[in-house]
């Protein structure tokens, strides 16, 4: 198993470029949510936008239309009730999930998505294993892993790299195992590993952060397992940097935003 390292990041980052605009950088669409979980959206939204997709169109409900707004006004908003799924494909990536609750769309939305698609949380709690399609990217912790697959936490635990490459061969998906070392499985790859990352990160919105981050780089052109690679082990590399600044106890998600543009700034 490869253990992932900056340099896997910076082999395969996008580049800005002189002669372009915010469409160069894709159009990603996030369905995420709801009004218990305001905060997962604006999450998901400062990781998606910090990590250089072009245009951000966050599809929810008023009162989280209203929260992130407040907070990025960078983003875009389509009422969730206005959400027609045929306009899906003018966008290049979709993540669904983050804060969404329960909704029965969420099986509409992911059977009929013809763009490459990022599951993450509630985005896969309402729907089965099957209904997943390919080429997708799916962001479960070890509960989520362990309801989706049928197999024990404790089994699970007991040989992550073995049951996430099952389930992707299986499914011909890239899985993204999130647990205290997160692995990253996708067909035809070898599959990797990142120990970037510290117990700072074990609170509610750290996983929010990271699904931004890794449909983010899908939306700019990467593959699942490209973005799932870059997403991952930036979010943890922050993570230990932000740690040491503010320690393990005290840091919160947001805070990893300082420390990961500081990364973006020593890239050579």
């Amino acid at each position: 198993m490869k253990e992932l390292k900056l340099n896997d990041v910076f082999d395969v980052l996008p580049v800005r470029l002189e002669d372009s605009n915010k469409s160069d950088y894709g159009r990603l669409l996030s369905v995420v949510g709801c009004k218990y979980y305001r905060g997962a959206a604006v999450l998901s939204s400062m990781g998606a936008l910090r990590t250089g997709v072009g245009i951000l169109t966050v599809c929810s409900t008023e009162e989280v239309i209203q929260a992130v707004a407040a907070a990025l006004p960078e983003a875009t908003f389509l009422p969730r009730e206005e959400l027609d799924i045929t306009d899906i494909p003018k966008v290049t990536s979709l993540l669904c999930g983050c804060g969404l609750g329960k909704d029965e769309r969420v099986a509409d939305i992911v059977k009929n998505c013809s763009v490459p698609m990022i599951l993450d949380a509630d985005g896969l709690n309402n729907i089965t294993a099957e209904d997943i399609p390919e080429d997708t990217v799916i962001t479960p912790h070890i509960g989520e892993f362990s309801r989706l697959t049928g197999i024990s936490i404790g089994g699970i635990k007991s040989n992550p790299e073995r049951y996430a490459r099952a389930f992707a061969d299986k499914y011909n998906v890239t899985v993204v195992l999130k647990d205290h070392e997160t692995v990253i499985a996708s067909p035809g790859i070898e599959t990797a590993v990142s120990r970037f990352g510290n117990p700072g990160l074990a609170r509610g919105g750290s996983g929010d952060l990271l699904a931004g981050m890794i449909a983010s780089f899908r939306a700019q052109g990467l593959s699942g397992y490209e973005s799932s690679v870059c997403g991952t082990v930036l979010h943890g590399a922050s993570a230990d940097r932000t740690a040491k600044r503010l320690s393990q106890q005290a840091m919160l998600p947001h805070d990893i935003l300082t420390d990961l543009s500081q990364i973006f700034k020593e890239r050579t």
